[in-house]
């Protein structure tokens, strides 16, 4: 039959997820944000990730809002259509809802008057509505596609999910994904770049997997098994065999981007010196 008003609906990229317990207590437990959410107002549940770069033994400081859950009958194509007002939309009527029809924007075309503003406290959302009276309004809300998934409030859940960031074969590919990808760097594949200049995550990859120093106001690396003290550790963490060999495939693959341009600056200089 296909997805169903009761089915969840999973937005994420290749590389994040929730872990494995909060999936299931999604699928097993009464979820406020999927029971009350007053005809889709707020239908939307979001990880708070903890952020490794390129090796599990590099975790990092920095948290991550994504993925992202939504209520069947709140997903375009799947909710009742009928009841729910269409939204402008950007992108030839496929991008995201235009501010006027999301909460950022107080729902100012859906509604004649606005509705308070959306309280945000330590990046999470209150939920204004009382659970145990499931009080609903009488005015719908519009269904969210896939991009609204990416950029709708919703409320936070925290330490509920993982995002395994750079977690490439090879330094190659990495090149590569800088290159080709939504906010590319154009000469990220020229393999005389240094390749922690590319981005400073992966700056921060690279002084973790060689043990160099990393200074940055936004966020620090915490190396070697770091620190999961009140964490939910990855799966991956049972298997202690993979997670070394995956540290030491990155650490090898960095040497050898690294010794091409040493190789090279060998070379000048001999073509300087027969000169």
């Amino acid at each position: 039959e296909g997805m169903t008003k009761d089915d969840i609906g999973y937005v994420s990229d290749a590389d994040e997820t929730f872990n494995r317990d909060f999936l299931r207590a999604m699928q097993v437990c009464l979820v406020p944000e999927f029971e009350f959410h007053n005809h889709c107002e707020l239908p939307l549940v979001r990880a708070h990730s903890a952020t490794f770069e390129g090796s599990f033994k590099c975790l990092t400081s920095k948290w991550k809002r994504t993925p992202s859950l939504v209520i069947g009958e709140c997903i375009d194509k799947i909710g009742d259509d009928t009841k729910h007002p269409k939204p402008e939309r950007s992108w030839n009527t496929i991008g995201w809802m235009k501010d006027g029809w999301t909460r950022k924007g107080n729902f100012s075309f859906i509604l004649n008057t606005t509705i308070p503003p959306t309280i945000i406290n330590n990046n999470k959302e209150i939920n204004r509505y009382n659970t145990t009276k499931n009080v609903l309004s009488t005015q719908y809300y519009p269904l969210l596609n896939a991009a609204d998934f990416r950029r709708f409030y919703g409320h936070t859940y925290r330490k509920s999910g993982f995002h395994f960031h750079n977690f490439f074969s090879s330094i190659a590919a990495l090149r590569f994904k800088y290159n080709t990808y939504g906010h590319p760097v154009g000469n990220a594949q020229n393999e005389m770049l240094p390749v922690e200049n590319i981005h400073v995550d992966v700056k921060a990859m690279i002084s973790c997997v060689m043990d160099r120093p990393f200074s940055n106001p936004k966020f620090r690396v915490l190396k070697d098994g770091m620190d999961f003290s009140n964490r939910k550790k990855p799966a991956v963490y049972q298997y202690k065999e993979y997670v070394d060999a995956r540290h030491r495939e990155i650490y090898n693959e960095i040497l050898i981007d690294e010794s091409k341009r040493i190789k090279t600056r060998q070379l000048d200089l001999k073509v300087n010196t027969s000169k």
